[in-house]
């Protein structure tokens, strides 16, 4: 579906359909091509729905650079132009890279906060356990509770790391 979106961008230049009605528009051809534009985005927002391999999205994204470049330029540049083509594939390649490596950088920002998260228990943790062992060193804790109390600690210090 989503190569298909990309596909039908070039269905007025291949066929007509047996199209005769214009609907208006100066030819049967500027109607195919003003329809497959009102398409396109339709089916590749349904075929986005499907989960498709991510390289199918090169197909539109390659057609749609074409339409668009050839658009501004259609008294210099015929449809088989090899700089056309050149252009569009350069546009695909660069868009793939800048969509990887906005995902590997949210990665590393993701990588950073988990790593940030765990040093911040971790001093947590010390912080109670130190803590809770000069409270023992002082007498602050009866001996005959010291094994309730240092179960107690470990859950302790273990609801406290998790709410932070």
């Amino acid at each position: 579906m989503v190569i298909l979106s990309g596909l039908i961008l070039f269905s007025d230049k291949v066929t007509t359909f047996g199209i005769t009605e214009t609907y208006g528009f100066n030819s049967t051809k500027t109607f195919i091509w003003v329809i497959t534009q009102t398409l396109s985005p339709l089916l590749l927002c349904f075929g986005g729905l499907l989960k498709p391999y991510k390289i199918s999205y090169s197909a539109p994204l390659y057609f749609y650079f074409i339409q668009l470049y050839w658009v501004f330029n259609a008294k210099e540049l015929g449809l088989d132009d090899v700089l056309l083509h050149i252009y569009a594939i350069g546009f695909t390649i660069s868009t793939f890279v800048v969509v990887l490596s906005v995902i590997w950088l949210f990665s590393k920002i993701k990588s950073f906060q988990t790593i940030k998260i765990e040093n911040l228990n971790n001093t947590i943790r010390s912080f109670f356990v130190f803590m809770y062992k000069e409270a023992e060193e002082k007498d602050l804790i009866k001996p005959e509770k010291s094994l309730d109390f240092r179960r107690m600690r470990m859950e302790l210090t273990d609801n406290a790391a998790e709410n932070e």
